[in-house]
Parts: C-alpha cells; structure tokens; sequence
C-alpha cells in the first residue's frame, strides 16, 4: 500500500530571501536553452528512428494519498486543532476580565477547549475522507512503478507520428533512444477544514544517441483535476483512475514534443513576464495579486462562442533578439488552441481542440492621434491573432485554456510551448503564500515540459 503523507513536495516551499536574491541575478543572462532545441539539431532532423524504453524508477519513489484519510483521524486531527483554539479563545477571553482573571480563567479556558474540540471534531467528520473511500483510493494509487512506467512509453510511442518521427524496428539499433520513468503520483493538498486535493503526476525521461551519450535528461509534473478529497474515493475510485490516465497521457505528449518538436525562443532577463508563451490578449490572463492575497479571480468572457486573442508569433522580443537569422528560416506559422473545463483550478476533459489555425496577425494603434510632424510615431501594441470559437460552451463554467505556434524550422515541424501562468493559481494556495510567496523567474516555468499543475490560464463564460 502507498505511504500516506500529506502537503506537497518539499520543492514546493517558499523560497528564502537569499535564494531570489541569486534567482534574481541570474537572470542577468540569457538563457543557454533561449533559441535552441532540447535535442540539438541536426540529431533530430528526419524520419529519426527511436526506441522508446521504460526504465526502473529510483528507489524510494511512491504513491502519495495526502489530506486526512478516514473520517475517525480526520476528526482526532479537527478535535486536537478545534481544543488548541478553544483554549487560546478561552484564556484570551479571561484576559480581558482584569482582576478576575485568576478566578474565570479555570472556568473559561476548560469550558473552550471542550467546546472548540466538539466542533473541530465535527468539522474533520464531516471533510474527512470515508475510510471505505480511503482504501479504494490507496488501491487506486497502489500501482506498479513498473508497469505506470510501461503505460508511459506506450503513451509516447504513440505520439511519435506526430512528431515526425518513427518506432525503431526490433532489434534494430534506434538513431536515438528515449528512456522514461514514473517518479511519484498522488494526490497534494488535503489541508484545512474543506481539504481538497489535486492529482499530479511526476516523471523522468532521458534521450540519448547511438552512443549512448545523454543528450537531455529531465524532470517535470503535469497536473489533473482539484477536487474534494472526499470525493477521489467514491464509485470505486473512477474518477481517480481517470486522473491517473489522462495525466500519464499529458506527460507523455509532453515528452514526445519536448524531445522532438519543441524549439524555446527568447526569454526575457527581468524577473517577469508573469506568463509564458503566447500571451493571452483576450480575455486577459490571471496576474499574482501580490498586494491582494484573495484576488485571483477568472475573468469572464463576452459570450458563450468567446472570441479568443493571444500575441502573434513571433512575438515582437523574439524578432527583436533574433540570434543568428532564425526566423528568416521560419515559415508556415499556425496555431494550437485547447480548452478544457476546469476542475477545481485543474484540467477536466478537453471540450475544444483546434489544430493548425492560421491566422492573421492584426494590430491595434494604441492612440487615435496621427503622429505630429517632426515626431517619432507613436508605439503600436504587439501583434495578435483571434479566434471565434465555432462551437458554444456551457454557460455560467470555469474554463481552462492554452496556445501554442506551429511552424515549419528549414522545412522540420516544429511548435512553441503552450502558453501557462508563472504562477500557481492563488486560489488553490493559502492566504500566507499569496502575501509571501513572489512569482519565480521566467528561467525555470517558462522552460517546464508540459503545464505545470494548477498554472494554466482561465476564463468564465456568462
């Protein structure tokens, strides 16, 4: 059975002072991987044969079930926070009698602590997850790293096609090979006196030559759903099997397109942007309320067939800092569009998908003024595209939404990132990481593989 544990991984904690202040001053430089591919080319130019190939994932890794599970401990948890709360309420309140303090405080501070224990115990009962529910969701997540890790290969054999790129004969020696590893599943979160918990996924993979020689070895987690954590457990577990599925799918692609699709451009050496990718021109993507710790909510969109707007490729810094005459060998621009519906914060079913858009870059002047004589002309915003959607969605919902270019690099396929936030949506995170916690530079999320969880931009429909 998994180890249960609860919160997230120890990388997810706030960052000291110190640790961005050395964040900060190395975004004095441009990125090494700013303009180039993950695999460097010409190694993945062509029909490249590849073996795709599981391998044993390091020891210790394991399921994660976080939160409270089984209603007995999440009421033990509820009554020990409730008493501990009681009995501060209670000698705070015989503080405030003066000199009766010695006389009232052994009354009032027992008599709160009895009370606020009661309450937190029903509190915990009533958002614990049912023991019976609890089992069925350790039995989801006690899988074989083995065989999450077989799925995965599977998941990014199948993604080849779409890639340019071929499945290696048996026993024939691959131009390259891609080795993959399941880390960690789970579920994090699972805090507080409502716990909710979103399924997140992490995994390893590695490409190398026929050598043998590492020529990209990463790291990353996609996300799934945020929902009660009681509600993971319930009809045998089927939507935690679901979650399982679709984020081993998400990493998948996300392996096959980082590897060989995926070309990175220029990042910007200040600690902004606050997104990355393609940004979002309408409706307008979700800022880190730094100042306003419960802002964070979705914009809401004209209609329920929106029209979207996202910056034009390439963007006005990547022509600007064009190293080496890259986009004069670029051609064939288009564009990915994905919504899905959101769950919780995180990703639900893919309800819109379209492929290849082409679209024609438009821009707006930022004044009605004609510029006066003698004078520069006044600035003109970024380029943009839009999109009207040519299907409705469900009125009064949450959607979560990404862009990406495709285009064609000396004739090769290639794309973009999918746009996302720097930041984890403020919602899903306590008031106190919304005041402390700053955005991290653009050097790590804007170069993640795949969305990070809980990072994906969003809209409502009226």
């Amino acid at each position: 059975m998994p180890t249960v544990r609860s919160g997230r991984p120890a990388w997810r904690v706030p960052l000291s002072a110190g640790l961005l202040s050395v964040l900060a001053w190395g975004c004095a430089t441009p990125h090494p991987l700013a303009y180039t591919p993950a695999v460097p080319e010409p190694v993945r130019r062509g029909a490249v044969a590849v073996a795709v190939v599981p391998v044993a994932p390091e020891p210790g890794t394991q399921a994660q079930l976080g939160g409270e599970i089984g209603k007995g401990r999440a009421a033990g948890k509820g009554a020990a926070t409730g008493a501990a709360t009681g009995a501060t309420a209670g000698f705070l309140a015989s503080l405030q009698t003066g000199p009766f303090f010695v006389i009232l405080a052994p009354i009032l501070v027992p008599a709160a602590t009895v009370i606020g224990g009661a309450s937190g115990a029903a509190v915990g009962y009533a958002h614990g997850m049912p023991t019976k529910d609890a089992a069925t969701a350790k039995a989801v997540l006690a899988r074989n790293q083995t065989d999450l890790s077989a799925e995965l290969a599977k998941g990014v054999v199948q993604r080849l096609p779409g890639t340019g790129k071929i499945l290696a004969a048996p026993g024939a020696a691959p131009d390259l090979r891609v080795e993959v590893s399941v880390l960690s599943w789970g579920l994090y979160g699972g805090a507080g006196s409502h716990p909710v918990a979103d399924f997140e996924l992490t995994v390893l993979y590695r490409v190398l030559d026929q050598k043998g020689t590492v020529l990209l070895a990463r790291q990353f987690s996609v996300g799934g759903p945020r929902r009660p954590l009681q509600e993971w457990g319930t009809e045998d577990g089927k939507r935690l099997q679901e979650a399982v599925g679709a984020t081993l799918d998400s990493a998948a692609e996300a392996i096959a397109d980082s590897a060989f699709l995926i070309q990175d451009f220029f990042i910007a050496k200040e600690l902004g942007p606050a997104t990355c990718g393609l940004l979002p021109r309408r409706p307008r993507p979700v800022l880190p309320p730094t100042l306003l710790p419960f802002g964070g909510a979705s914009p809401q969109v004209e209609s329920l067939r929106p029209v979207l707007q996202w910056e034009a490729f390439p963007r006005r810094e990547d022509l600007e800092h064009d190293a080496g005459g890259l986009f004069g060998r670029i051609t064939d621009v288009r564009y990915d569009l994905r919504i899905w519906a959101s769950v919780g914060g995180g990703p639900g079913p893919l309800v819109y998908e379209r492929t290849g858009l082409r679209l024609d870059a438009r821009r707006d002047p930022v004044g009605a003024t004609p510029p006066s004589e003698g004078k520069p002309p006044q600035p003109v915003e970024k380029a943009f595209v839009e999109h009207g959607l040519d299907a409705a969605l469900a009125p009064a919902t949450e959607y979560l939404w990404s862009v990406r270019a495709r285009f064609r690099l000396d004739g090769e396929e290639r794309a973009s990132r999918w746009s996302m936030n720097q930041t984890q949506d403020p919602r899903t995170r306590p008031a106190t990481e919304r005041w402390f916690s700053p955005p991290m530079s653009a050097r790590g999320p804007c170069l993640h593989d795949g969305i990070p969880p809980l990072r994906y931009h969003r809209f409502r429909t009226p």
